[in-house]
């Protein structure tokens, strides 16, 4: 990227309001919080005394409540919380230090205070989990199909019920390994998840390890079957599944998504994904629409945001539209996904303790950051504000005209960039359309196009700029009107003279005659050159373009031109003819001599 550019968006970002407008929550824990989850405005918070928080935002911000888990923990200790799109459902993931005591997962409701174990994923320690995007009973007492993932690789699909009358039995209506990433080695899933494709019986899933970035996919014939995704994990049983390998030494990576906007009650669907591993974070496009049958990831590209990632690696990772919004261990950083440059850098002082985590609420898209005793929250401003310049540099045009709004001033300087481009690649007619819609000088634009030996691309480019003239800028028009006459009459002319009597040749003059018999017939070129018909006569007779002049002296009804030609010709009988539907008597006695 140009470092003009770069410049130009730096000084832009320093005089106007970030692009992560950053909140500090009215909330103080009474004692370090080790983890936070967001979902749809519901905040779940665990604090290092084994308490959790929940706050319901979406009901007002006074609306939380304390749940004890001293007693159900006993020895053992939250590894993670995962809370599903709706802020309904969550999964506490917990493990010991004492390698006598298996993990274990406990789902808590919203409605519940007090968390139930799910006894099939004892001794399984869950490291991730795919919810369900897709429609829920209205109770809410369901998750639908849900895939985990474990520490050793496994990926197990289950649906959870909460329905009080169900009580006495597991929590699990169904329980069964889908499919194994590890092989038998420690190889932790560390991000999960699947969508039903749009309008389709197709299923995709996205799934990582700190190494590798899976994709499978695969149709449902029937939705009610469980487990849900068997069919698709099971076209991998005997083939190579798919996947992207980068070499990495941490023991973990970041799986986000952005998802755009959406209307109410419609099903959220991907449109991009990040995968935040040691050299970078590798997104793109996901379509599965696109590309060879077996991925459904599209243009991706790997970046690594300045040289801050060599020293200090990222602890987690979040997409936007445009940005990456980045958790490092004293500050929150977002960097432009499209040229790696830096938008927004946030330090944290370590007043309110050091930085925990960040997460992402997908259904507000809102970004939450914690540290021991604080609260924050990023909301996205007009990301979009300097997108059109950066793709303007990348000499993608469509895309920078896509994103430059009603910005009048961007609009003007990437078509004028266009046609600069297009020009330097010989492509004039393309060049000059472009220029036409410019405030580009007149002047210095059509000396570019005089210099051709084909005025091809000048003829275009006058007959577009004669479009966007107002009518009340009657100079340039009548000089474009003029010009446009000339080099019809010069190429018409010259083909007249050629000789050439083949049949390409004589289709060429018909066609080019044509256009321009077409161009006089056009209101504003008419109206000018009623304005000027004896300039334009004297320059069609000087080429000796008869049959032009005679067209255009009837388009202008100017019945005495085309009578004295006739009479010239001595077409006598026209004349008469035309002297009779006139019913002009003071042209038919002025003529009554001859």
């Amino acid at each position: 990227m140009a470092a003009g550019t770069t410049q130009f968006i730096n000084q832009k970002l320093l005089e106007e309001s970030p692009i992560f407008s950053k909140t500090r929550v009215d909330f103080t824990p009474t004692h370090p919080l080790t983890h936070l989850v967001v979902a749809n405005n519901n905040i779940v918070m665990a604090m290092a005394n084994k308490t959790l928080i929940r706050i319901d935002r979406e009901h007002g911000p006074g609306r939380q409540d304390e749940i004890d888990l001293t007693k159900t923990i006993s020895g053992a200790k939250i590894s993670a919380l995962f809370l599903d799109p709706t802020g309904t459902h969550l999964l506490i993931s917990l493990k010991s230090n004492d390698v006598d005591v298996q993990p274990e997962l406990y789902y808590l409701h919203k409605k519940w205070t007090k968390p139930r174990p799910c006894s099939k994923f004892r001794g399984s320690l869950v490291s991730s989990v795919g919810w369900s995007y897709g429609p829920r009973d209205r109770s809410d007492s369901s998750t639908g199909p849900i895939l985990a993932g474990t520490t050793l690789g496994l990926i197990i699909e289950t649906e959870l019920n909460s329905d009080e009358r169900f009580f006495s039995r597991e929590v699990e209506e169904h329980y069964k390994q889908v499919f194994d990433i590890g092989k038998g080695q420690h190889t932790p899933v560390t991000g999960l998840q699947y969508h039903m494709v749009p309008n389709t019986t197709k299923y995709l899933v996205l799934a990582t390890t700190p190494t590798r970035l899976y994709q499978f996919q695969g149709y449902v014939t029937n939705p009610a079957e469980r487990p849900l995704l068997q069919q698709v994990f099971n076209n991998y049983l005997n083939v190579q599944e798919r996947f992207l390998e980068l070499p990495s030494k941490l023991k973990y990576s970041t799986l986000s998504f952005y998802y755009g906007p959406r209307e109410e009650g419609s099903r959220m669907f991907p449109l991009q994904f990040g995968w935040l591993t040691e050299p970078g974070i590798y997104w793109g496009r996901i379509d599965p629409w696109e590309g060879d049958s077996d991925t459904v990831t599209v243009d991706c590209q790997l970046i690594a945001p300045g040289n801050d990632m060599d020293k200090d690696t990222p602890k987690t990772a979040f997409i936007t539209q445009f940005h990456a919004l980045m958790l490092f261990k004293d500050r929150v950083k977002g960097v432009c996904l499209l040229n790696e440059q830096s938008v927004f850098d946030d330090s944290y002082d370590g007043t309110y303790g050091g930085l925990v985590g960040l997460a992402h609420d997908q259904v507000k898209n809102i970004y939450w950051a914690f540290t021991e005793y604080a609260v924050y929250k990023y909301q996205v401003v007009n990301e979009t504000r300097h997108v059109w310049r950066v793709y303007l540099e990348q000499g993608q045009f469509n895309l920078a005209m896509r994103h430059c709004g009603d910005q009048q001033a961007a609009m003007d300087l990437i078509l004028t960039k266009q046609a600069e481009q297009l020009f330097s690649e010989g492509k004039w007619v393309e060049s000059a359309m472009h220029y036409a819609k410019t405030k580009c000088s007149f002047e210095e634009v059509t000396l570019k196009f005089m210099d051709l030996e084909e005025k091809n691309a000048l003829k275009n480019y006058l007959k577009k700029k004669l479009e966007t003239l107002k009518s009340s800028e009657k100079t340039q028009i009548t000089l474009i009107v003029i010009w446009l006459v000339e080099i019809y009459q010069n190429k018409l002319g010259h083909l007249r003279e050629s000789g050439d009597n083949t049949v390409e040749c004589q289709a060429e003059f018909r066609n080019l005659e044509e256009e321009f018999l077409a161009l006089l017939r056009q209101q504003r070129v008419e109206e000018c050159i009623r304005n000027n018909k004896e300039v334009v006569y004297s320059l069609l007779g000087s080429h000796g373009d008869q049959r032009s002049l005679v067209y255009l002296a009837q388009v202008l009804r100017d019945t005495d031109r085309v009578v004295q030609y006739n009479l010239r010709n001595k077409q006598y009988q026209a004349v008469l003819s035309i002297l009779t539907t006139e019913a002009n008597p003071e042209l038919f006695y002025s003529y009554c001599p001859v």
